[in-house]
């Protein structure tokens, strides 16, 4: 990783990638091999929605990336989800229609012990205020972020329906709609597919690689 890279600046999510290498292993054998073929500045490990958007913007900051995943397709658990997406902050789908919402609102929900749901917990309650700081100022960005690389939401108004009401004071709710039925492309059929197929469109776009079939088997620390 560049050292002039700032971690923030990097992306606005949770990956955590320093300057090691990762032995990886097939998943039909599990010794190291004795020669590595494949190099990058960056390697994320998993390509779901989590690890394909830091690759992305891996990219965009000029590095080189791997993405190494031990299923023998894109998606995670995403791609099999109805890809229901909580963005707030006041982004244009918000603002489309008529719905008031803000970073500071967002800070507060994420914060706020005094809601709970209705078994008496406060679910969406994080300790580290820092994290939940920039979760709600970055999130107007990163759905621009995902507009502009051409994910589609569905135009409809936002929603808090798999939400449960706790910790969502303004409708944040973003959806898909996905109507080919499972198939190849759709393991499930749901419409988590066109958010990870849009991500993975957009990966390969820049340059991205993929290294499916393979595991994480350790960290060498350099």
């Amino acid at each position: 990783m560049s050292a002039n890279l700032s971690r923030r600046s990097f992306i606005a999510g949770s990956a955590a990638m320093g300057g090691m290498m990762l032995g990886v292993s097939s998943s039909a054998e599990a010794k190291v091999p004795s020669k590595w073929d494949f190099k990058a500045d960056v390697i994320v490990v998993g390509a779901g929605a989590a690890g394909i958007p830091a690759a992305i913007r891996a990219v965009e900051q000029g590095l080189s990336v791997l993405v190494v995943d031990a299923n023998y397709d894109i998606g995670g658990h995403a791609i099999i989800s109805q890809g229901n997406t909580l963005l707030g902050g006041g982004n244009a789908m918000q603002q489309k229609y008529g719905i008031e919402d803000s970073p500071e609102t967002i800070f507060k929900d994420l914060t706020d012990w005094s809601v709970t749901l209705p078994n008496g917990f406060a679910d969406y309650r994080f300790n580290d205020r820092d994290m939940q700081a920039m979760i709600a100022k970055e999130s107007v960005p990163t759905y621009d972020w995902l507009v502009k690389i051409g994910v589609p939401f569905l135009d409809k108004k936002p929603d808090n329906a798999g939400a449960y009401g706790a910790g969502c004071s303004a409708p944040r709710e973003l959806h898909f709609s996905w109507t080919k039925g499972a198939n190849l492309e759709a393991p499930a059929g749901t419409s988590g597919t066109v958010l990870m197929r849009s991500l993975e469109d957009a990966a390969r776009k820049v340059g991205v690689k993929f290294l499916l079939n393979f595991y994480m088997d350790e960290l060498i620390v350099d």
